[in-house]
């Protein structure tokens, strides 16, 4: 077992490789394990001040982890020297789950706001100071974003909305966020989002206690909608 790393719950965690495991904690601390040792963290990196609930590495060859939390914030952490944040990006408005980098454009983060933002927004990680490269406003929560790197796009979940017709689905994107399909059948809000490591098929988890798996690399056009592809046999 891993302990030490912070007060309260451990409520995200993300793998930075075989052997480092990050964890978020409700306190708002940030620690990384070497599971390879029992005991407490390897380091910890300056806390938030809410629950951490979203936490991501960058790909391989980018030292930085990537951390939202319920302060709105987004903190994005040098792992070689994490005893000060490298970035803080604070235009969300609400909390902050989604959250991921791209594996084909270094330095490239995309990150979702919670129900009174429901935006999704691009970063430079990169620079030296908060850039943004983009942004749209979903009129919906974002529960999740994940990249397809089969179709380079941005995939990306949605729960409580102030517009019936986003609400509980998932979309797609294209990395300059031109829409490209929404994606219903889903009867609650959209928790959780998964993309496979191909790229091609997306799995969402739902309030309504269903499991979809969507086949995005069949999707074409724009801004049209599609259907769960059918049970197997």
């Amino acid at each position: 077992s891993l302990g030490g790393g912070g007060e309260g719950r451990a409520s995200s965690l993300s793998w930075g490789g075989p052997h480092e495991l990050a964890a978020g904690f409700a306190g708002g601390a940030v620690a990384i394990f070497d599971v390879r040792r029992r005991g407490g963290a390897a380091c910890t990196l300056p806390a938030h001040r809410g629950e951490v609930c979203g936490l991501r590495f960058a790909p391989d060859g980018v030292a930085q982890l990537a951390s939202g939390s319920n302060d709105h914030t987004v903190r994005v952490c040098d792992v070689r020297s994490p005893r000060a944040a490298r970035l803080e990006l604070t235009a969300h408005s609400a909390a902050v789950k989604a959250l991921d980098f791209c594996p084909w454009r270094r330095h490239c983060l995309a990150t979702g706001g919670g129900t009174t933002d429901g935006s999704i927004r691009i970063w430079d990680t990169g620079a030296a100071a908060e850039r943004e490269l983009q942004s749209v406003a979903t009129g919906s929560q974002v529960s999740g974003v994940r990249w397809s790197v089969a179709r380079r796009e941005l995939v990306t979940s949605h729960g409580f909305s102030s517009m019936n017709s986003t609400s509980n689905s998932v979309r797609l994107w294209r990395p300059n966020l031109l829409p490209v399909a929404q994606l219903t059948g889903h009867r609650g809000r959209v928790l959780h989002l998964a993309v496979s490591p191909d790229g091609g098929t997306a799995l969402s988890a739902g309030s309504d206690e269903t499991l979809r798996f969507w086949k995005i690399s069949s999707i074409g056009g724009a801004g049209g909608e599609a259907r769960p592809p059918p049970p197997p046999g």
